[in-house]
Formats: structure tokens, sequence, C-alpha cells
């Protein structure tokens, strides 16, 4: 089989696994005298609470005709009503009517139940790989509302067993993608975390990590140099999750340390080709105060130094 025909293969093979282990092939849904997709209809009105008919439709790719068959039902069962849109009495939104919120808050509380039993047999961290797993697929294929947010990163600090390789690795891939930076670079970066780690004082020295759908998507660290001095470094963003404000996150948490820290100066050396990093740097106040140019990585660059002067108060 080519890859193609493999990942086909492999998405069908877990989809049929997925709808036998939900019932999704049952003639109604939990024993009830609902249907899958009368379900679904169901679902859409309360969960978008004053959704009309053209936006079930739109929402979950149903026949016209069907669907008003399938409203009907539901009006003369006494589960959806319908009022008329302020902007427009000639179409109407649909609700719920109290037993069809009945219905509805039994099928919900059914299903995390059923939900509830696949997991109980796994560990935490067996969870949240599911977890991370299906919102990785929801935001790859666009499912609606699946767009990456800032809500979505979780940023901590403090170095782990096996941060570091990840570091490493990260650098290495993005910047081979990016710039087609060799192996030199990745390196470089080890070389540089070597000569980091036996000063490393989790007082004074401080690395955030982010993390989307359990995986390392950005960091920024501040090393103190000693004398008021502190030496930003390792900052990147993977391309999927900039565009968010994750990089003036990532910024001000580690600004915010050094003023904490008094700091009087912060200084950090990169090369012409972060564009979109030096332009965080120069909004957090550095200010370029060298570039030379230089050959590293397989690539003719100039290497760049900012520097920010804080006030240190009283």
């Amino acid at each position: 089989m080519t890859n193609e025909s493999q990942l086909i293969a492999n998405i069908r093979q877990f989809n049929r696994f997925y709808t036998m282990q939900l019932g999704l092939l049952q003639q109604h849904i939990f024993d009830s005298e609902f249907s899958l997709t009368e379900v679904r209809v169901l679902y859409e009105i309360n969960f978008n609470q004053q959704t009309t008919a053209t936006g079930i439709r739109e929402a979950l790719n149903i026949d016209a005709g069907y669907l008003s068959r399938l409203l009907r039902n539901f009006e003369k069962k006494g589960l959806v009503i319908k009022h008329p849109l302020p902007e427009d009495g000639r179409s109407n939104y649909l609700q719920l009517t109290a037993r069809g919120k009945k219905i509805m808050t039994t099928f919900n509380e059914l299903s995390d139940g059923q939900i509830s039993r696949m997991l109980e047999d796994l560990d935490p961290e067996q969870r949240c790989k599911i977890a991370h797993a299906m919102s990785t697929v929801r935001h790859l294929l666009k499912a609606p509302g699946s767009a990456l947010s800032l809500a979505d990163v979780h940023i901590r600090h403090g170095l782990q067993p096996g941060d570091v390789g990840e570091i490493i690795s990260l650098h290495g891939r993005l910047y081979a993608a990016e710039y087609n930076y060799d192996l030199r670079f990745e390196q470089y970066v080890t070389q540089t975390l070597h000569e980091f780690l036996p000063t490393y004082d989790p007082v004074k020295d401080r690395v955030w990590l982010a993390s989307c759908f359990g995986e390392l998507v950005g960091m920024i660290a501040i090393i103190h140099k000693g004398r008021g001095r502190a030496q930003l470094r390792w900052f990147l963003i993977k391309p999927e999750c900039r565009g968010i404000g994750l990089g003036r996150a990532l910024m001000k948490e580690a600004m915010d340390f050094c003023r904490q820290q008094r700091f009087r100066e912060v200084y950090l050396l990169t090369t012409n080709q972060q564009q979109t990093a030096a332009g965080i740097y120069l909004k957090a106040g550095f200010v370029k105060t060298g570039s030379e140019p230089v050959h590293l990585w397989g690539q003719d660059l100039y290497e760049e130094r900012y520097e920010l002067k804080l006030a240190t108060g009283n």
C-alpha cells in the first residue's frame, strides 16, 4: 500500500471500531425510540439554543426534505417549538421544549456514562493521550470550533526529566525545515544546554515550555549571567501556534521574571533570519546593538545582538 492508502485504511479501521464501541450501528440510540440522526438534530437544537433549520442542515449535511419531516415529527411529539426570528418574521428559530430538554439530559448522561466506562481501566496518562489525540484530529481536519487559540496552550516553567531532549529535537526539526540548517545547529543547541545545566539555578534561571495537545510547541528561557545581567535563550514557536499570541505570552513571562529578579540588563543573540521573533524583541523594548556576517550551520548569516536595559527601582 502507498502511504495514503495505508492512512485511509487506518482511518476506516478506526471508524469501524469506534462506531461499534459506541453502538452507533444500532437502529436506535440507547434502546430509545430515536435514531442517531434524530439525536444529532436534537443535540444541535439544544447546543445552539436559537438555531434554524438551515443552520442544522448545514451543520449536519442533511437533506432538506428529510430534515423537514424530522422537525414536524418533533413538533407533534412536543419536543421542539418554533419561534419567529425577530429580524425576519417569515423565518423561525428552534428550541427544545421542557420535554425535549429532559430527553437530551438523559441522552447526555447515558453518553457520559458510556465514555466513562470506556476509560475506566486507563491511567491518567493514557486518558490524556486519548484527549490530546482527539483534539489533534479535530484541529488537523478543521472541525468547527477547532481552530487553535491561546487557551489550548499550557505554559509551565521548571525543567523536568525528558524536557532537554524535546527542546533539542524541536530546535533541530524546526530550524532544518524553515531555514535548512544542518546537523551542526542541533549540535550547537545541545552544547548550549550542556553548558547551562550544571549551573542551572531554578531561583535565578527560568525555562518556560509551552505545550498544545501534549506536544511541545514553544519555549523561552532566561539565564542569569551575574552582576545584574541575564541572557534570553531558546525562544521559538512552532508555525502552527504562531499568530495566537503565544510569543507575546512567553515574552511577558520572561520579562516579568527579569523584573522580579531585578536584572539590570538582558541580552540575546539571534540571526537576521528570525524576523518574526525580532519584531517581538523590539516590542518588548530590546534594541539591536550589533550585526556581523558569519557562516554557520551551512548558511551565510548575520549574527545579531539585542539588548534591553531595565529600570531596577529602589
